[in-house]
């Protein structure tokens, strides 16, 4: 019963910053280049239809659930502070960010479906549909498919955001920002000696890019099986919510 209370609260709470990324989204990317059309005198170049077909839109909704997960730690203090049990924050937060995700998701395939594909006549507007929607021979398959991988996407990204933001939560201000800044750094090199490497001859027949094919669901009549990869997103997403729930066992209040 209080695990719903606190669900209501956060997701009428964060609900509205949902509303305010979409409605900032829609000003800066369609009435923005409108008032500096109108300013710099080239109206005669701004096209509504135009921006509407090129806009990644969709784009936008993961990056504002990687950050809203990240940044938690403010609703997790008022909570804690006023009796709630980690244990009924983590359940109800993870409630929330499972119904955005439906909201978020739902929305950018409608507009992918009826909107873009409409205007651009090209269907390849995400990964599912580039690498895997040839796979299913029925089109109504291939949209709930869409919908489950999205979703798989969306919730990787969210969770990933949630143990940045948890484990950072462990740490000072002092220490969170040498973190912030050596994390993407160490990342980025070793990214870049793992592509290197797998570039090498040497190491393209090894088990790193049997296990990357199929993954992938690679074949070799190239069209790609997405079940490895959905069973793989969803067996990391259950990693990662179990790491979140240790972390948030562990987090403590900050002193101000």
């Amino acid at each position: 019963m209080k695990t719903n209370k606190i669900t209501k609260y956060l997701f009428k709470k964060q609900v509205v910053i949902l509303g305010e990324m979409y409605l900032v989204t829609f000003a800066a990317i369609y009435i923005l280049p409108l008032i500096l059309s109108l300013i710099t005198g080239t109206l005669h170049d701004y096209s509504f239809v135009d921006i509407l077909r090129t806009s990644p839109i969709t784009g936008f909704f993961g990056f504002f659930m990687f950050v809203i997960a990240t940044l938690s730690y403010e609703n997790f203090k008022f909570l804690i502070q006023n009796g709630i049990s980690r244990k009924t924050f983590f359940e109800a937060q993870i409630t929330v960010y499972g119904l955005f995700l439906l909201i978020g998701n739902s929305i950018n395939l409608l507009y992918n479906y009826f909107v873009y594909i409409p205007m651009t006549h090209k269907t390849t507007f995400n990964i599912f549909m580039a690498a895997y929607a040839k796979f299913f021979h029925n089109g109504l398959v291939a949209v709930l498919f869409n919908f489950i991988f999205s979703a798989l996407i969306l919730a990787f990204v969210t969770l990933v955001g949630m143990t940045i933001g948890s484990f950072l939560s462990l740490f000072s201000k002092t220490w969170q920002r040498i973190l912030l800044v050596a994390t993407p750094v160490i990342g980025g090199v070793t990214l870049i000696y793992l592509v290197n490497a797998l570039e090498t001859s040497s190491l393209k027949m090894t088990w790193v890019a049997d296990l990357g094919s199929f993954i992938l669901g690679y074949d070799r009549s190239g069209i790609y099986n997405p079940f490895p990869m959905i069973i793989t997103l969803l067996l990391i997403c259950i990693g990662l919510l179990l790491i979140i729930r240790y972390l948030f066992s562990k987090k403590q209040l900050k002193q101000e």
